[in-house]
């Protein structure tokens, strides 16, 4: 696992300190911490919680647990924003959490020819052709795809980053392990790919 690359790759990310602050409440997934604090997705956002602003409370979880977050936003953005931590608790019978840590890499369609693959590292869905990035999206989890469309199962819907808010591609998860995985395309033509893990 490449944590490093979650933690250089969302530092870009991090806002910088704000007057204003929203109080905000939510569900979502501990990603990393870095020198500076820690990072979290929830609601649509990449949160970055600086060290002074409770990080602490984030150091001991491992990557992708599920939390309970509570406290004050502050520089929002279109896809970031500061959180001023108050309260975290771990969510124990999220449906997802274990997929998430095991989607955790790089991975290659079974049987394309070209050398293409994706990257997921934290929430981040990274498209890469012959090294280079094509694309870059957010995931989101749950049980229905962006149109309100519920499927049976875990869905993940993906959200260009820098894009209009609608969501780019909506895939359903029918199978992983260790080597393999099955997404189906459930806003798209792709049907069911199969991909298998890039290993280094």
């Amino acid at each position: 696992m490449r944590l490093s690359m979650v933690v250089l790759g969302l530092a870009g990310l991090a806002p910088l300190p704000a007057l204003a602050e929203e109080p905000f409440e939510g569900r979502g997934y501990f990603i990393a911490c870095g020198e500076e604090g820690c990072f979290l997705n929830a609601a649509g956002f990449d949160l970055f919680v600086g060290s002074d602003q409770g990080a602490e409370l984030l150091a001991d979880l491992p990557m992708l647990a599920a939390v309970a977050v509570r406290g004050s936003l502050s520089d929002i953005g279109d896809s970031s924003a500061a959180l001023r931590l108050e309260a975290v608790e771990r969510v124990a019978d999220d449906l997802y959490e274990g997929n998430l840590q095991a989607m955790q890499g790089d991975w290659h369609p079974v049987g394309e020819a070209n050398p293409f693959t994706i990257g997921i590292y934290g929430m981040d869905w990274t498209e890469m052709l012959m090294e280079e990035e094509q694309d870059r999206f957010m995931m989101s989890v749950g049980e229905s795809c962006a149109d309100g469309t519920v499927h049976q199962g875990m869905v993940i819907s993906l959200y260009r980053y820098g894009d209009d808010p609608a969501a780019d591609a909506c895939w359903g998860m029918d199978y992983i392990d260790d080597g393999r995985m099955s997404l189906r395309d459930l806003s798209g033509d792709f049907g069911l790919v199969d991909f298998e893990r890039v290993l280094e």
